[in-house]
């Protein structure tokens, strides 16, 4: 379920960025075939690129990384689970905070496929059922369907669906033949069908729609340039349209020689190209591209130190894998296990201890649940309870890499929460987040100057990433300074130094309120 949102926000977003490149650049103007290529090279990126597992930073080089770099994330570097809430009532009255809305917003948007599906089904056999009960003939590479006199004439793959009468009428109907024939002859039912499929996967998104609409269009254009060009005078074309324009609505999988796009057919026929716009463009396009294509990359593997690691590449422990593992019953269940095993100790009730525990878990290749440890505790017997229930959890089904059951880390909050007060709580997100003075680029630049390489480091050669967690307070100012993950040789007290002495942030705020928010920054030291 989670790789379907993240393909449809990652589809969505490249569509987005796409459509209003061509809105920008391309639709206006007269490079009707280029337009029809990109609009249907869009459709596949839209559909395919999101799909391929990649990550964007092992294919594009990467310059190595200076010794003052700083990479700043808000957060524990693990996927996190849904927070679990522990209230302190008594054990039978636990509140469980769990949200359905992913399973409900999975079922309606199956719902919308599923519909969009038996539509396109529908057209197609609406189609297929005028094509079974009316008179064929064929001519000159095309199918030609004779419907009840008043009927538009339009188009689908080889088959030309024509008012009988007209069809009589040899002279008048020259160039509408000539304008399905290439309807026909170029294929465009297929970019159609494409849109379709897109509309389909993407039913929710007015976009889908739009793209489709445009493709539709631009056909349009082709191939009444086609005409003019090849068999007819523009005068006695425009005239033609005019005469047989109609506002019957006609099937959306199916080119109509009476489109309701006269007045705009009409001033795209003696549209002039204007080479650089259409240049600048192509720049445009090919910087959304580069957007693109890593915005579409999937996540870095879960970084593991070399004592860590137990020699055997297979043991790596992944944070996002093709198929994450899951709980029986699904995040529901989990979550209800939880709250409902999960007891506020007595020791947290009378010290008055609430807040949230970080909790970090291995799923194992065979489902079981390995190391488990406190990432970041509160005290009072909250820690060792949450570490408790944790551990004795239910095999789950494990993750697979590859086609292979490979081990993942999870991170998992748990709130502990007392009935009726209100104190410190530490959070991690809140609707404004604390900000350094200045900006993140501000941040960069004062560790960056303060932070020195330790000499004790560079005689030894030791270098690597060092985790600094830290609380920035109701007032802005910088507390409880701890190391969550070191490399020794006196790096570890050089970042926490410099963080200990970082100058006042603006506070967090939540619900109007200003309160303590919990940042990690993993700081790299990288030799020469």
């Amino acid at each position: 379920m989670d790789f379907l949102f993240i393909y449809l926000i990652k589809s969505s977003l490249s569509l987005t960025i796409l459509f209003i490149s061509y809105e920008l650049f391309f639709r206006k103007e007269a490079y009707f075939n280029f337009s029809r290529y990109f609009l249907l090279f869009t459709v596949l990126v839209v559909i395919i690129l999101p799909f391929i597992p990649y990550n964007a930073t092992q294919v594009v080089s990467v310059a190595s990384i200076q010794l003052s770099e700083v990479i700043i994330r808000s957060g524990i570097p693990s996927f996190t689970l849904d927070e679990v809430v522990i209230n302190s009532r008594e054990p039978s009255a636990n509140f469980i905070e769990y949200s359905s809305s992913y399973t409900i917003l999975f079922i309606i948007y199956l719902a919308g496929v599923l519909f969009k599906s038996l539509q396109f089904t529908f057209r197609l056999w609406q189609i297929r059922r005028l094509v079974s009960r009316s008179e064929t003939l064929a001519s000159d590479g095309l199918i030609f369907v004779l419907i009840k006199k008043g009927s538009p004439t339009f188009s689908f793959l080889k088959w030309v669906f024509i008012d009988r009468e007209l069809f009589k009428q040899k002279e008048e109907i020259e160039g509408i033949i000539s304008h399905e024939k290439i309807h026909s002859q170029q294929g465009h039912t297929y970019d159609l069908i494409f849109a379709e499929i897109l509309t389909i996967i993407q039913w929710f998104n007015p976009l889908a729609y739009l793209l489709k609409k445009q493709i539709k269009e631009n056909h349009e254009y082709i191939t009444d340039l086609e005409v003019i060009e090849n068999s007819q005078s523009l005068e006695a074309y425009q005239l033609l349209l005019a005469h047989h324009s109609s506002s019957i609505k006609p099937n959306v999988l199916t080119h109509n020689f009476s489109y309701s796009l006269l007045k705009r057919r009409l001033l795209m026929m003696k549209k002039s190209k204007h080479p650089l716009r259409f240049a600048l463009g192509m720049l445009f396009i090919a910087a959304t591209m580069v957007v693109i294509f890593f915005a579409c990359s999937s996540p870095d593997k879960k970084q593991i130190d070399p004592a860590e690691e137990s020699g055997n590449e297979t043991e790596a422990v992944f944070t996002v894998v093709e198929v994450m593992p899951e709980y029986p019953g699904g995040m529901e269940a989990l979550i209800e296990y939880l709250g409902s095993n999960i007891k506020y100790p007595e020791q947290a009730k009378e010290e008055g201890i609430e807040g949230k525990v970080f909790v970090n878990f291995i799923v194992e290749k065979d489902g079981s649940i390995g190391e488990t440890k406190v990432l970041r505790g509160i005290g009072g017997g909250c820690d060792e309870e949450a570490v408790r229930v944790i551990s004795q959890m239910t095999d789950w089904t494990p993750g697979t890499q590859g086609g292979e059951a490979v081990r993942v880390s999870y991170n998992l909050p748990i709130n502990f929460k007392l009935d009726g007060q209100k104190n410190d709580t530490i959070y991690t997100v809140v609707e404004q987040m604390p900000a350094f003075p200045g900006d993140n680029e501000a941040l960069f630049s004062y560790l960056s100057k303060n932070i020195t390489y330790p000499e004790k480091a560079k005689k030894e050669g030791i270098s690597g990433r060092v985790f600094i967690n830290f609380i920035v307070e109701k007032d802005g100012k910088v507390s409880d300074v701890k190391l969550l993950r070191g490399i020794g040789g006196g790096c570890d007290e050089e970042a926490m130094r410099v963080i200990r002495e970082m100058p006042d942030w603006t506070p967090g705020m939540q619900d109007g309120q200003a309160v303590r928010v919990s940042y990690n920054i993993p700081i790299v030291f990288a030799l020469d």
